[in-house]
């Protein structure tokens, strides 16, 4: 699970929303093995063997309480969202429709514009074990999962994005840590000040990933999609332009070919961001609090952050609707979460989870920054055509930082596409 997240973020992140994942499985696999000929309850689930397992065991309590129902889990692999959907189309279509989905924020308006998911609202409010979780849950991830008002979805995990800080580089540079307000040029300033001219180390790490550029967008105040895709507004030059100064003036390795956590690990770069998902490796490779920390994103107009994650939803068209919602319960239960961030990899959606240290860890010494992250980040970009969008977007960034085009006739060329 430990690499799970970066395939994500590397993809979704750069290349389809959340990913490409290492498959659960092809085929299905049930908290009770045997057919029975009773009910059944079909999952639709994507991830590793691990996020695989942890949702049997969740399916295998619920059967504690529905010994008469068999729950069939499909597992299948993300290589885009939109496919993810198709695949749930063919299924209800060939008779063996899912009741209970996983599915990431990216794929949630493509899902209800399809007409396939239920909402949740209603059944959340009547339930009193559904309505305590919710109240745990960051507002803003509840927003991600709604569309017009209506929530769709309970996160099971999430993902956002800080700056991660090499507290030895700062020292030797005499530069004070950087603190939760600072700006971008305070950043810029920092960066150039902490790159070596010989190109042994770089002030800060650019990754060209679709969720890792996104919290430049969000802390200069806009994003790549308003009613409408936005991508050559005012503000999304301006935010271009100021990471294509970091690339021209080499306070940054190559956006496009750099593994900018393992240069972070290996100290060749002074700052980095990143969210949970790269602190195992981190720590695999010898980095300790002695090390690194830290700090929300830097602020151009406002404080900010991004995040994606995925949630469990239940099918607008479910037979069984009171089981899925049981079922649900379960695989939001504080004992589902708890093992989903076990792993390392995602952050738990409930802020008393995502604070308690025996869950995160204690590195770095300021782990609950990620959580402050989350409640002050934006959801990550994912209209209906989130596809066109990502590929869009990063074929243009490809482009600027290349060199091949300047960075007004990019975004142009982006919008018009």
């Amino acid at each position: 699970m430990r690499r799970t997240w970066k395939k994500l973020a590397t993809l979704l992140l750069a290349g389809t929303v959340l990913v490409s994942t290492t498959a659960c499985g092809g085929g299905e696999t049930s908290g009770k093995q045997k057919d029975t000929g009773n009910k059944v309850l079909r999952v639709l689930n994507w991830g590793n063997t691990e996020e695989e397992k942890i949702a049997n065991e969740a399916i295998a309590r619920f059967n504690e309480n529905n010994p008469d129902v068999e729950v069939k889990q499909t597992c299948v692999p993300v290589t885009s969202w939109s496919d993810f959907i198709q695949k749930w189309i063919t299924m209800s279509t060939s008779g063996e429709a899912p009741d209970v989905i996983n599915i990431g924020l990216e794929a949630v308006q493509m899902a209800v514009s399809n007409d396939l998911l239920m909402p949740l609202d209603e059944i959340v409010s009547e339930d009193q074990d559904l309505s305590k979780v919710k109240e745990e849950y960051a507002p803003v991830l509840l927003d991600g999962f709604s569309v017009d008002d209506n929530l769709y979805g309970l996160p099971n995990g999430t993902q956002t994005m800080v700056m991660y800080y090499n507290k030895t580089m700062f020292d030797e540079a005499g530069l004070e840590y950087p603190k939760d307000g600072w700006t971008w040029d305070e950043f810029y300033e920092d960066a150039k000040k902490l790159t070596k001219s010989d190109g042994s180390v770089y002030g800060f790490g650019l990754s060209s990933s679709y969720f890792q550029l996104t919290p430049w967008w969000s802390t200069n105040n806009t994003a790549l999609v308003d009613e409408n895709p936005a991508l050559n507004s005012k503000k999304m030059v301006e935010s271009v332009e100021f990471l294509d100064k970091l690339v021209k003036e080499k306070v940054t390795p190559d956006p496009i070919s750099s593994d900018v956590y393992t240069m972070f690990s290996s100290k060749q770069l002074a700052m980095v961001g990143a969210g949970r998902w790269v602190l195992n490796t981190w720590q695999d490779a010898g980095l300790t609090n002695a090390d690194f920390d830290c700090v929300q994103w830097p602020v151009n107009e406002k404080e900010g952050s991004v995040f994606g994650g995925a949630a469990w939803c239940i099918s607008k068209n479910t037979e069984n609707k009171e089981l899925s919602i049981e079922l649900l319960k379960s695989l939001v239960s504080e004992e589902t979460l708890k093992a989903v961030a076990a792993g390392g990899q995602q952050v738990p959606p409930t802020e008393s989870l995502a604070t308690d240290t025996e869950i995160m860890g204690t590195t770095p010494d300021n782990i609950e920054g990620i959580w402050k992250a989350v409640t002050v980040a934006s959801p990550v970009a994912a209209p209906t055509y989130f596809g066109d969008l990502e590929q869009t977007t990063l074929r243009c960034m490809e482009e600027v930082f290349s060199g091949g085009k300047d960075v007004q006739q990019a975004l142009d060329d982006a919008q018009k596409e």
